[in-house]
């Protein structure tokens, strides 16, 4: 036990500056998202398209092996679902051209720390345990939980701007 507690005292002590200042700067964003906030088209795609990148990124940086395959199409699907569900609950009201109004809701802290902790996850049994990282049981959980909150992200996004696009479109008077 004491042994574990100082691995992972070691892995965050050389876990660079930099590093925590990006996830200061992600839970800020996610904190930002708990309340209630008008967006405009770029608010609305930055942050996904950057999440989007990164994840993509940490799914595909190890090859495309059938854990990743199976990971992808497991965690897709589930996002996908989820999304939906959460765009139900938490739905996206036009508040004008190109502006939206978005409720205030974790989902989205939920999704920049799991996206944040699977890379950071990937990188140290990358580097502590190599058997580990290369495991077809830990990518495939790995390539899930990152796919799962793709998906789920572009699903919001993609229900989010199809709000917006409507918004936007001039009402006929008949």
């Amino acid at each position: 036990m004491t042994n574990a507690i100082m691995s992972i005292t070691t892995i965050l002590a050389h876990t660079p500056f930099w590093v925590w200042i990006i996830l200061a700067l992600l839970i800020w964003r996610g904190l930002k998202s708990t309340m209630p906030r008008e967006v405009g088209l770029t608010s609305l795609l930055l942050l996904p398209a950057a999440l989007v990148l990164l994840s993509a990124y940490n799914i595909f940086s190890g090859g495309l092996t059938m854990a990743v395959v199976a990971g992808l199409a497991m965690g897709a699907l589930l996002g996908i679902a989820a999304g939906l569900q959460l765009e139900r609950r938490f739905a996206a009201v036009p508040v004008g051209p190109g502006r939206l109004l978005l409720p205030g809701e974790w989902t989205s802290l939920g999704v920049v720390l799991t996206v944040f902790a699977t890379r950071y996850i990937k990188i140290v049994a990358g580097i502590v345990n190599p058997a580990l990282a290369a495991n077809g049981t830990f990518v495939l959980v790995m390539t899930g939980i990152s796919a799962f909150t793709v998906a789920m992200l572009l699903t919001r996004t993609a229900s989010r701007f199809r709000v917006m696009q409507g918004a936007a479109q001039p009402m006929l008077v008949q």
